[in-house]
C-alpha cells in the first residue's frame, strides 16, 4: 500500500548506478530510508526534487521485510537553499541532521521529531548559525527522548545515553564571524 507523508531529507547515498537512498524524517512515521531507483538518471521524474535538507512530501510503499522502502515520488515544499550559500549554516545543519539519525531509531514515528529537525533547519536556513541554536536543539533532543536534566549539559546527557554522538559538534565554529 502506497503511504503519502511529509518529510525532511537527512541523508543520501548511492542506489547502484542510477539509484539513491534517501533517508528522510517524516511527520507520521519517524526515520525512513527509501529506494529512488533511478533518481540520477538524466531526465527522472526525481530531478531536482531529493537533495539534503529539503522538505518535500513523499510518495512510498513501505516493504514486508526489512526497512528499505520503495519512494515513488516527491514534490518539493522547501529547498532551504540558505543552508547552501554559507559553511557555518551548512555544517551545522550537517551536524543536526546526523544527531538526530544517531539518536532516533527508524520507525519511532514519534511526529516530534520531524517538527525539530524541520524546525531547527528553518531557523538555521533564516538566521545567522550560533552555538546556542546547537545547545537548543541538543535540550529538546534530550527531553523528547526523555533524558534531559537541567543538571547537566544536554550534550552530555545525550552522550551518557547513546555511549557516542557524531563527529564534528563544534566543528561551524570555526566558520563563524569574529566577534568584534
Amino acid at each position: 500500500m502506497k503511504v503519502r507523508d511529509v518529510g525532511t531529507i537527512l541523508k543520501l547515498s548511492p542506489l547502484g548506478d542510477h539509484g539513491l537512498i534517501v533517508v528522510w524524517c517524516t511527520a507520521a512515521h519517524g526515520i525512513v530510508r527509501t529506494a529512488a531507483r533511478n533518481a540520477r538518471k538524466p531526465g527522472s521524474d526525481f530531478t531536482g526534487r531529493l537533495d539534503v535538507f529539503f522538505e518535500g512530501e513523499l510518495l512510498f510503499t513501505m516493504p514486508p521485510q526489512g526497512d528499505l522502502a520503495t519512494l515513488h515520488a516527491a514534490e518539493l515544499l522547501s529547498p532551504r537553499l540558505p543552508l547552501r550559500k554559507d559553511l557555518a549554516r551548512l555544517c551545522l545543519a550537517g551536524y543536526l541532521c546526523r544527531l538526530l539519525m544517531a539518536t532516533v531509531e527508524p520507525g519511532d514515528a514519534n511526529g516530534e521529531w520531524h517538527r525539530l529537525i524541520s524546525g531547527a533547519l528553518d531557523y538555521v536556513a533564516a538566521s545567522p548559525p550560533r552555538l546556542a541554536v546547537l545547545e537548543h536543539f541538543e535540550k529538546r533532543l534530550a527531553t523528547i527522548h526523555g533524558i534531559y536534566s537541567p543538571a547537566i549539559p544536554a550534550h552530555q546527557a545525550l552522550l551518557r545515553h547513546f555511549q557516542s554522538l557524531p563527529d564534528g559538534r563544534l566543528s561551524f565554529r570555526e566558520y563563524l564571524p569574529s566577534e568584534g
